[in-house]
Formats: structure tokens, sequence, C-alpha cells
């Protein structure tokens, strides 16, 4: 009860100060008409006294005018009040409705967009802080059980069974510090909007030296390598570039079986660069090619092609920090191409 008095009592006020200053805007525009008209156009004092009896009509008239508008806009500005007041309280799922929004129709849409983006930031953090958890949760139960499974054997067990189960926790201490790399490299280049440090660099040198760095995993598959790359000068951070070669590359060289092929084509034009990396290996549908450059995806999950599904994350954040693009096209049993484009 006491809140709707002070409401009324505030509305009251509010109506005052309008009344009042509708009255002064009146009064003046009335004396303002009436001294030209007098001066200039000869009307006489009579009909100018008589135009003051106008005066009381035309400032209810404004102020009701007036009234209404601000009534108008204080009730769509309530409701983008309250949709604020929702979002600050946790609830994502509030949208505004634009159709009666009218002049305030793009606030309304403005908003809407903006929870929308929350909820969906909201819910990439719960889905990145679950796939993170069990993404760093199964190498570390591997090293703990075959630890803890060495301590207590002994020295009852066999030389080799030992030494394949140090080779475990190797692989697996391995998977999980490249894992930690990587996710920290996700997200900086998740959180970085542009790209800084940029510099004049060969871009094809860039992408031999990458190969040559993988030349071993490359030669103990018995993959036949082939690169055709221009001569081609870039312009961008050479150290994150690096990381989309080496991504592209490695994923290649673990999705190709023995004595397959890779071929890396470069190319330059006037106004962008095309790189193709093409590999002979297994492949994909229509379905994981869609989900290939989502975080933690794997559509293989096989021992022998395991990996920790950031790689082609990185890619696709770089690439289009860039303001390129990146796609595959691939077959089952067929290989993958990626196509990635440059703008110069």
């Amino acid at each position: 009860m006491k809140q709707y008095k002070k409401e009324s009592t505030f509305k009251l006020i509010q109506f005052k100060w309008v009344f009042v200053a509708d009255s002064i805007v009146v009064v003046g525009a009335v004396m303002a008409y009436g001294l030209i008209a007098t001066c200039w156009l000869g009307m006489n004092s009579e009909n100018a006294l008589s135009m003051l009896a106008i005066i009381p009509l035309m400032i209810l008239a404004v102020s009701l005018g007036t009234v209404f508008t601000l009534r108008s806009v204080r009730r769509k500005m309530d409701d983008l009040l309250i949709g604020i007041k929702e979002v600050s309280n946790g609830n994502l799922d509030v949208q505004l409705d634009c159709k009666k929004a009218d002049e305030y129709a793009p606030i309304y849409d403005g908003f809407n967009r903006m929870a929308a983006e929350l909820k969906n930031t909201k819910t990439e953090m719960q889905n990145f802080i679950n796939d993170f958890s069990h993404e760093f949760n199964t190498p570390i139960t591997s090293i703990s059980g075959f630890a803890q499974y060495l301590i207590d054997t002994g020295d009852d067990i066999e030389n080799t069974e030992r030494n394949q189960y140090l080779q475990i926790i190797a692989d697996e201490s391995l998977r999980l510090s490249t894992l930690s790399q990587s996710t920290l490299l996700l997200s900086k280049v998740e959180a970085c909007e542009i790209i800084t440090e940029k510099e004049a660099y060969n871009l094809s040198e860039q992408i031999k030296r990458c190969a040559i760095l993988l030349l071993p995993k490359i030669e103990q598959k018995k993959i036949e390598l082939e690169l055709d790359v221009d001569d081609i000068c870039y312009v961008g951070n050479a150290e994150l570039m690096e990381q989309v070669w080496i991504n592209v590359l490695t994923n290649a060289i673990k999705f190709t079986p023995e004595h397959g092929e890779i071929k890396i084509a470069a190319k330059c034009t006037s106004n962008e660069i095309t790189l193709k990396f093409f590999d002979s290996g297994i492949g994909m549908d229509e379905e994981t090619a869609a989900h290939i450059f989502e975080k933690y995806y794997q559509h293989d999950t096989t021992s022998a092609v395991r990996g920790s599904g950031i790689g082609l994350s990185i890619v696709s954040r770089i690439i289009t920090l860039c303001g390129g693009s990146i796609c595959v096209e691939s077959k089952p049993q067929e290989g993958s191409t990626f196509l990635i484009t440059l703008p110069i």
C-alpha cells in the first residue's frame, strides 16, 4: 500500500512538472506570435488579447499529449528495465516483444540478441568445462592406475610387461602435456579479437619448415609427401600461422595409413592465397565434416588415431581471425582435402 502511494505521488509530481513546462512553452509561443502579429501583421490589441483565452486549452492539450507520450515511453522502458533485471538475476531466457516496441524495436532487438548470446556463451562454457574435465580425466586415470599397479606388484612383474606399462604412462603424460598446451592456445585465440604483431614473411618457406619438422612421423608411416607451393609473401602473425600448418599436417598424418600420400598446394592471386591439404586417409562422412572444427570433437576414437580434438578448432579460429575461411571436402575411405583461403 505504501509502495502504491509512493508511486502515485511520484506520478503526480511528474505530471505537475510536465504541466509547468508545457505552460511555459505555450505561453511563450502565444506571446511571441502575438508580438509578431501586432508588429508586422497589423493585428490590433483587442484581437491579440483575445488570443490569451485559448492559452488554457492549448496548455491542457499539449500537457495531455506530452503525458501520453511519456507514459508510452516509460512503459516501453519499464519492459526493458525488467528484462535487464531478469538477466542480472541469471535468467537468460528472457526475450522482449519487438512487435509492441514501435520506434524502440532496434533497442529491443539488440537486447534480445545480447541475452541469446549470453545464453549461448554460458552453454558453451558449461560444455567446455564438462569436455575439459573428461579429456583431462582420461590420461590422469591411466597414469594413476598403471603407476599404482607397478607399485603394488613390485618385483613380481616381468620386465616386458613393466616396460609396456611404463610406455603407457609416458604416452599418457605426453598426451596430457599436449592437451594442456593446446587448451591454453585455444583459450588464447578464442579470447583474441584482433591479430597483432604482424610482419611480412615467406609463407612458402614456413610451410616447408613445418613439413620438415614433421618429417620423422611422415617417414615412420612411409607416407609420400608432395609439395606444390608458390613463392608467397604474407603479412601476418608467423607464430599463429605456424600452428595452423602444424595442426593441419599432423591431422593429415594421423589419419593417413602407411604408404599413403599427402599433397600440399599453395597458390597466390591478386586478391587471396589458396591452400589445399590433401591426404589419402580414412576420410569422413558429411555429418562428421559438419562438426570437425568443434572443440573436442573426434569422429574416430580408436587408439591408433586418438587425439585431443582441439587442433582443428585452433586452426579454424586463427583462420577466422585472419579474415579467411577453411572447409573440408571428404568421403569415407577416399581421403580428405582441407581448403584454406587467406586474403592478401
